[in-house]
């Protein structure tokens, strides 16, 4: 059957009167274009339609703007954010998401990682958005806009629970979709060969921008997939009411968007489901803040019992397992880290204070070492090392080590403490009282380094500087003791 060359509608098999490639709506239109609406006057100007500014595309790129400039403002890095400010702004995650901050899903699609990110997304928001507001209208546009990027979020919990994300980009892709589905499948009043150029168009810039998600190291496909799909849904089944009376297309859209919420809903209880367990990282985070570390535990088995091969889990739980002065355990749990991740600095360093805990100063200067070696700019790990050293009655070597550790990091206190136990212990008095004094300047309000420098000035006969510095751990412990706590 014939079909109208401006819209697509479907022509009548036969007609009365003069044939025409046009519907009769589209016959009226142009009609309407070839009245004469007056003749323009000398020294008059033209009147020219105003340029199109779609209010809603303004308002969702100027938010995600504002958010980026204000974390900039706010201190994060402006090209390469680490996760923990991002976390602070809004980032999804799982222990968090799934857990106790589920606002998460929505407000990561106006997080960026970095300016180069934001630039990209925002451009791709821009050419996208203004089309599919002119063609959805402004409020079936920002529900199909966000009903995506929640869609995204969702399907990126579900494939890495563990992994931070953030970004406009299942929003945007949720755009490509809608756009693809109203083209292919709805009534949407733009010629039939423009429609196949932009319907063309779009499904290579879909194609290549999953291949580079797939391909690049560090995209949230899933999320680009997320978005993607809704929004086919969305726009497959607004987009064949486009051509409807207003109050019709109302009705439907209406409809239509109570059905994304119920899908949205069931999706999200159907993830939780699925990996709720990640919540229980969250949990024991807090627990171990509180000072609950046999909650602490339950929590970390719970999670483990999902995921054994998390390394981030089996350094908390070994941590825990520490401060409980439980070393077995703690051992047992940094082996499977190291079994899994064979280079994990965190775990060798635990690993390494396990060995000191249980005076396998040996052992503990074997795992120090590596961390020196692959680290060798790392002070503290020099200090960890020279501990080890001088726990084996190498003090020498520990010096050795102290020093290297200040020489990297000229204001490191607990360096110029151990340095002056050490030569303490090596009967060098006069460098032992230097370098503690150097530590009390740099941690003042330290009251161990005030105890230690009281044992050093006693070992050197001064009873009056030893009595003074003792007197000075005392202010210093009671002070810390009053102190209030810090409201969450």
């Amino acid at each position: 059957m014939a079909t109208c060359v401006r819209c697509g509608r479907e022509l009548p098999s036969f007609s009365f009167g003069e044939a025409s490639n046009l519907c009769a709506n589209c016959k009226q239109l142009a009609v309407n274009a070839q009245q004469p609406v007056g003749m323009p006057q000398p020294g008059v100007p033209i009147a020219r339609p105003a340029p199109y500014r779609p209010p809603v595309t303004t308002t969702i790129l100027a938010v995600n703007v504002l958010v980026f400039v204000a974390m900039v403002f706010r201190g994060v890095p402006i090209m390469s954010p680490d996760t923990g400010p991002l976390l602070k702004w809004g980032a999804d995650f799982g222990p968090l998401s799934l857990g106790r901050e589920p606002w998460r899903i929505l407000a990561s699609n106006y997080v960026h990682i970095g300016l180069i990110h934001i630039a990209v997304n925002m451009w791709a928001l821009w050419q996208l958005g203004r089309l599919s507001e002119r063609i959805f209208g402004g409020l079936a546009y920002f529900l199909a806009y966000t009903a995506s990027g929640i869609a995204g979020s969702l399907l990126s919990l579900l494939h890495h629970p563990d992994v931070p994300s953030a970004g406009a980009s299942g929003a945007i892709f949720g755009l490509i979709g809608a756009l693809i589905g109203a083209l292919y499948l709805g009534k949407v009043p733009i010629a039939p060969a423009a429609r196949k150029g932009l319907l063309r168009s779009l499904l290579w810039t879909a194609g290549i921008n999953l291949y580079l998600g797939a391909t690049i190291p560090g995209i949230d496909n899933a999320g680009h997939m997320g978005g993607l799909i809704m929004g086919l849904g969305i726009g497959a089944v607004v987009g064949r009411q486009l051509m409807e009376p207003a109050e019709k297309r109302r009705q439907h859209e209406v409809l239509t968007f109570l059905g994304v919420a119920i899908v949205l809903i069931a999706f999200g209880m159907f993830v939780k489901q699925k990996n709720g367990y990640v919540a229980a990282l969250d949990v024991a985070d807090r627990a171990i803040s509180s000072g609950k570390p046999d909650q602490a535990i339950r929590e970390l088995k719970e999670y483990l019992a999902h995921d054994p091969q998390n390394a981030i889990a089996l350094n908390m739980l070994a941590g825990v397992y520490m401060s409980k002065n439980d070393y077995p355990q703690a051992e047992i749990a940094l082996q499977k880290v190291l079994e899994i991740e064979p280079s994990n600095l965190t775990a060798k360093r635990i690993l390494g204070l396990v060995y000191a805990g249980e005076h396998r100063y040996e052992d503990a200067r074997k795992v120090f070492e590596q961390l020196v070696q692959q680290n060798p700019q790392n002070d503290d790990a020099w200090v960890l090392l020279g501990a080890s050293l001088d726990g084996a009655n190498r003090e020498q070597d520990a010096v050795d080590a102290y020093n290297k550790a200040i020489a990297i990091n000229p204001k490191n206190a607990e360096a110029y403490r151990q340095l002056g136990l050490a030569q303490s212990k090596l009967n060098n008095l006069t460098a032992a009282i230097s370098a503690v004094r150097k530590a009390a300047e740099l941690d003042p309000k330290n009251p161990e380094i005030q105890r230690d420098l009281s044992d050093v000035y006693t070992l050197m006969g001064n009873t009056a500087e030893a009595a003074a510095a003792s007197r000075r751990a005392d202010e210093l412990s009671k002070s810390a003791a009053t102190k209030p706590a810090t409201p969450q």
